[in-house]
């Protein structure tokens, strides 16, 4: 089992209000510029990136964005390194993947906020990933901070995870629809998919990954080298608007009003009571407990050297490099 590590959090920067708050950096950041696509996997760790368009708080620091969903990751990354984006929303595991173009990870956007979910129907005959063999668990990507922490998990707990069970890839939306047919025995995926699996009676929480390392990084955004060089204004002008964004998903009092913005369709697309459980850290666990926990999910914290060593070091063990 690695060992827990806590990542010093972001500079507080105040919360604002999505709809006010524009005088707090009207006139700061870049010139106007040509149109920026940044791309995005429609789940909660993609938060700061929707908050900050829908707080405007890309145009109030000179920048014209457009956002672009995809509904996975393969094809996410496939428009990335065809050139198709110069900034998109990655998973952080991706981003210190040896690729053919060289891409720093500009912004961590959200550390813990994903869970094991297995199946109802199994309640009786699973207590802990131990029970997990001979098993069909979904993750989200192969280069996924889901699948590194699944497999050093499964081996802590003497459990093979090439050998002993089959991991699946599956699209997060498609995760919860595949546990309720039988498809698979679990998954190991974002928000709002757990919640909406409890939500259905589909399935439970076993884990949360932050019980394997609390304020572990899942998504950042990542920047073309090449372009964050000829655009360096832009580049920090948008991690800028993340860390104003992230402030204020993180803000107690602002999680009902930040749950409604993005559950609209240009989102989430996902209904608010799915999604205001996540940041409040509202759920029931596997022995029937209902938890609140304020760190089940957390914005904008600092992006760790040790944490992407620690990545890297995983991709390499089980020859995903």
């Amino acid at each position: 089992m690695l060992n827990r590590r806590t990542f010093l959090g972001a500079a507080a920067l105040g919360t604002l209000g999505v709809l006010g708050g524009r005088a707090a950096s009207a006139g700061m950041g870049p010139a106007p510029s040509d149109s920026i696509t940044i791309g995005y996997v429609p789940i909660a760790c993609s938060s700061p990136l929707l908050a900050a368009d829908a707080m405007d708080a890309f145009r109030r620091r000179g920048l014209d964005i457009t956002l672009r969903r995809f509904a996975g990751w393969a094809d996410l990354w496939s428009a990335y390194l065809t050139g198709q984006l110069h900034v998109t929303h990655m998973l952080s595991p991706m981003t210190v993947t040896p690729m053919a173009r060289p891409t720093n990870l500009a912004y961590t956007m959200n550390t813990n906020g994903q869970a094991i979910t297995v199946a109802s129907r199994l309640h009786s005959e699973v207590s802990g990933l131990q029970d997990l063999r001979g098993r069909v668990i979904g993750i989200p990507f192969e280069y996924s901070i889901h699948s590194l922490l699944l497999r050093d998990a499964l081996v802590a707990h003497g459990v093979d995870p090439v050998a002993d069970l089959e991991l699946r890839l599956l699209r997060p939306a498609d995760m919860v629809a595949q546990l309720e047919v039988g498809g698979i025995d679990g998954f190991i995926g974002p928000e709002p998919f757990n919640q909406r699996a409890l939500a259905t009676g589909s399935g439970r929480v076993l884990h949360m990954t932050k019980e394997f390392w609390d304020r572990h990084p899942c998504c950042a955004l990542a920047i073309g080298e090449d372009w964050q060089d000829a655009h360096p204004a832009q580049a920090s002008a948008i991690t800028d608007a993340l860390a104003e964004a992230s402030a204020f998903l993180n803000a107690p009092g602002n999680h009902a009003e930040a749950a409604s913005i993005l559950s609209h369709e240009r989102y989430l697309n996902q209904p608010a009571e799915l999604i205001e459980p996540v940041f409040e850290g509202a759920y029931r666990n596997w022995a029937g407990e209902d938890i609140v926990d304020p760190e089940r999910i957390h914005f904008g914290d600092a992006t760790d050297p040790a944490a992407t060593a620690w990545m890297r070091e995983q991709l390499t063990r089980w020859e995903l490099a």
